[in-house]
């Protein structure tokens, strides 16, 4: 891993929410691996990120 990719990804963990951080020890203590709760963690973040707002139904 280069030093700018070494950044992002420290970037990233820094704004997990505590959410996300209880999410993660829950993955893993479920016997999923570190490498793999944090990548499910980022996509979800990612695609949070990514979909346009939702209308309030009213």
């Amino acid at each position: 891993m280069t030093r700018a990719g070494t950044d992002v990804f420290l970037a990233e963990l820094e704004s997990w929410t505590s959410g996300d951080w209880e999410d993660y020890r829950a993955r893993v203590a479920d016997g999923e691996g570190s490498v793999r709760a944090i990548d499910a963690i980022q996509r979800r973040r990612r695609r949070a990120r990514s979909e346009p707002p939702q209308e309030s139904t009213r």
